[in-house]
């Protein structure tokens, strides 16, 4: 094994980043030169071409069907197809073919032809591999979902983003498999029956609860494990519990908001684990479930062998990935499902020895090329033979690094960089990477990158309002699906729709008073940052006689803390008490 270490500048924030004996090992079997751009700026880069939530009402420019789609009507992309059309014979991608100019950087020709050919509306398999889930987002395998984004396997969700496997989850975030009937909750695993539930495995029946584990019919109660009938952490009788319960009238809005207020008061008292890490070995990153040699990487099942990778599962061996399930030896990807050796690639599924490659799905040896299906030996769309094909490409690659892109700012872009931002045919703000990484209208205009002045909204048009809709949910009747209401946070209109009403009946929650876009906003608030901290253990920190622990300056700073040092995804200047593994063990009720 090479032991070389290198440190380099990054090309975009001139901060030092190291590439270690492993990686290059990585780029040396995928066959890419070392990156230019550190760890966060690749990412960044990355996130600037995947919009997840930004939807817009157009036609479909081949049935005239109107559609909801990622692409703005006055975006530059100039053809989006609806799923049927777009999965469908009835046009042929290759007919947009050009020829290689060797004169022209590669990403501008790319770039025309990614405008050229017609795009998918909304990236999901509806018709396909789903039923009933037209209106999706990265998203495939599935039944019945609605408005549901970076999902696969489900039945009946809707209202949530990143779910695996589950069945009725409504207004979720990163729920990791095998949860039933669940609602409003945050990282979540084999949770049923369960609402407003945060970081917390094996739960049944329980309502309000964080960092819990292997508990039913518990209340407001934070890092409990093994208990049943627990309110704010004490064991009742089974009488006393139901009394409890039903005192706070969570069928109500306002025994709700109650509740939600009661639980932010409290969990922050509780000390943290320093990371998420279940059954792995030799990991660093956060969420991570039955994962091995795999750093840097959050909210990812089974990783193996990886590096940068987030919201994920099962990948094996790759790099710098943003989602993407069952994979093998990928790198500089946005879902790259189900494919092998895939590099530099967005929403392309089950392909082999692809790179640079947008849109395409089901193929193998291709390279520069948008939108294709199950086809090989292709260049900017075109069909080469396989010897044509292999002296094209060490044709192509020297002259990327040749004449490389020059964006903007001066940045080159040669063979084994991603994308450049400035290409990306999305606005800077209606990306991921707004959410990560926010900059300013006027930061865009000075790098010429896109902006959105014109998101569709709809407002005004309320036909109820929130103090007029009932209290308690047994009080909504089936005329609640013909109103309009709005939003008491942002003033966006939005309805409810017969499987969401049916879903809130069956659970006992109350209707809500804000739109998703805003509820989705509150649970992505409540999740921890992808990036990593190097601390010390805080465990001098003392409990008090009711059990809550007390985060003091005194307690911090006392001799005898743990020595116990780790990379957490808390960072220091944050509130909250962080212990490491063995001590959190010790503590946890």
């Amino acid at each position: 094994m090479s032991n070389k270490i290198e440190t380099k500048n990054c090309q975009n924030c001139k901060n030092p980043f190291t590439i270690e004996p492993d990686d290059f090992l990585f780029y040396e079997k995928m066959k890419v030169p070392p990156p230019t751009w550190c760890p966060e700026c690749r990412k960044q880069r990355r996130l600037s071409w995947r919009n997840d939530l930004s939807l817009y009402s157009r036609k479909c420019d081949l049935c005239n069907k109107n559609i909801i789609s990622l692409y703005s009507p006055d975006g530059p992309m100039k053809s989006v197809y609806c799923q049927k059309c777009w999965w469908s014979d009835g046009w042929d991608p290759k007919s947009y073919a050009q020829e290689y100019d060797f004169s022209k950087s590669f990403f501008e020709q790319f770039a025309e032809l990614q405008r050229r050919v017609p795009a998918l509306a909304m990236v999901n398999d509806n018709g396909i591999g789903s039923l009933n889930c037209e209106y999706t987002q990265d998203f495939a395998r599935s039944k019945n979902c609605y408005m549901v984004f970076i999902a696969w396997k489900l039945e009946e969700c809707l209202y949530s983003v990143y779910l695996l496997d589950g069945k009725e989850i409504v207004d979720s975030l990163n729920s990791m498999g095998e949860c039933e009937a669940i609602y409003e909750t945050v990282y979540t695993e084999k949770c049923y029956r369960c609402r407003n539930v945060y970081y917390s495995v094996a739960l049944s029946d329980c309502n309000f609860c964080w960092d819990c584990r292997d508990c039913s019919d518990c209340f407001l109660s934070v890092g409990i494990r093994h208990k049943r009938y627990c309110f704010k952490n004490k064991e009742y009788t089974k009488e006393e519990y139901n009394r409890i319960l039903a005192e706070y009238r969570l069928d109500t809005h306002a025994g709700a908001e109650r509740a939600m207020k009661e639980l932010l008061s409290i969990f922050p008292l509780y000390p943290r684990k320093f990371s998420s890490l279940r059954n792995c070995v030799n990991c660093t990153g956060d969420a991570l479930i039955n994962g091995k040699n795999s750093r840097d990487c959050f909210n990812v099942q089974r990783p193996e062998d990886c590096r940068w990778v987030e919201n994920s599962d099962t990948p094996k061996a790759s790099y710098d990935l943003s989602v993407g399930g069952e994979l093998d030896q990928c790198y500089e990807g946005i879902t790259p499902d189900h494919s092998y050796r895939s590099r530099f690639s967005i929403f392309s599924w089950k392909n082999t020895e692809v790179s640079y490659v947008d849109g395409c799905h089901s193929s193998k040896d291709i390279f520069g090329c948008c939108g294709l299906k199950k086809a090989q030996y292709c260049v900017l769309n075109k069909q080469y033979s396989k010897e044509e094909y292999e002296e094209l490409i060490s044709k192509i690659k020297k002259q990327m690094d040749e004449i490389p892109y020059i964006d903007s700012k001066g940045r080159t872009y040669k063979h084994g960089e991603f994308f450049p931002t400035e290409l990306s045919y999305f606005a800077y703000n209606e990306t991921v990477a707004q959410d990560f990484f926010p900059i300013t209208q006027k930061q865009a205009e000075e790098e010429k990158i896109c902006w959105q002045e014109h998101f569709q909204v709809t407002t005004g048009k309320e036909t109820i309002s929130l103090d007029k809709l009932p209290e308690s949910i047994s009080d909504v009747s089936d005329t609640i699906l013909n109103e309009t209401l709005r939003c008491s946070l942002c003033a966006r209109n939005y309805r409810i729709v017969p499987s969401e009403l049916m879903f809130y009946r069956k659970m006992r929650i109350p209707i809500p008073h804000n739109c998703f876009h805003c509820r989705a906003g509150a649970r992505f608030g409540l999740r921890n940052p992808f990036s990593l901290w190097h601390r010390q253990c805080q465990c001098s920190s003392q409990k008090s006689e009711n059990g809550i622990y007390q985060n003091t300056v005194k307690h911090q700073h006392r001799e005898g803390k743990c020595p116990n040092e780790f990379e957490t995804s808390y960072s220091p200047d944050r509130k909250e008490i962080v212990y490491c593994e063995s001590c959190y063990n010790a503590e946890v009720v």
